[in-house]
């Protein structure tokens, strides 16, 4: 029961990670290292965690064999790297920033997605470190222009109305 207990802490630990790696945030330099020093010290209480693990199951079977106890050893941290890669995998796809825009008192951004275009994010009201994707135009790479009230994505043989400043509506 003391080992399925703690591999639900690592899961509950690993998946805190994955969210946090996962949620869009703005792109400030600050807010991206706090992240990251987050998610490294994630991955080091799930360390942690095995190492009480194998500790516990060392001091039971100690006069047993030390083999069991480097089973669950490479076990768990296999466990802990399926984590890691799916982190790793994540980042290949993710959005890499381009542009800051500020259109009366509301700021959106502009990301190069990992296939070719740009993706349109607002920065979120009720959390302010965070923004939310809400548009996308795939193959191509557009710029946000505003006028009478609403914000357009423009690029080459494309206006499109993508937000109403009025109506806070996408």
């Amino acid at each position: 029961m003391y080992i399925f207990k703690k591999i639900f802490q690592i899961t509950l630990v690993l998946l805190v990670s994955l969210t946090l790696h996962v949620i869009h945030w703005i792109p400030s330099w600050f807010v991206e290292n706090v992240v990251n020093f987050t998610i490294v010290g994630l991955f080091i209480i799930a360390g942690y965690i095995v190492y009480l693990i194998i500790k516990k199951l060392y001091n039971v079977d100690k006069n047993r064999n030390i083999y069991k106890s480097t089973a669950y050893t490479l076990f768990l941290f296999a466990y802990i790297s399926i984590f890691a890669i799916a982190q790793i995998g994540i980042s290949v796809g993710k959005s890499k920033y381009m542009k800051t825009y500020e259109f009366d008192n509301e700021i959106f951004y502009t990301y190069k997605m990992a296939q070719g275009g740009t993706e349109v994010s607002k920065k979120d009201a009720f959390l302010p470190i965070r923004s939310l994707p809400f548009a996308s135009f795939p193959y191509l790479l557009i710029e946000l222009q505003k006028k009478d009230k609403k914000v357009y994505a423009v690029a080459e043989g494309i206006h499109k109305e993508i937000y109403d400043l009025n109506k806070n509506v996408k």
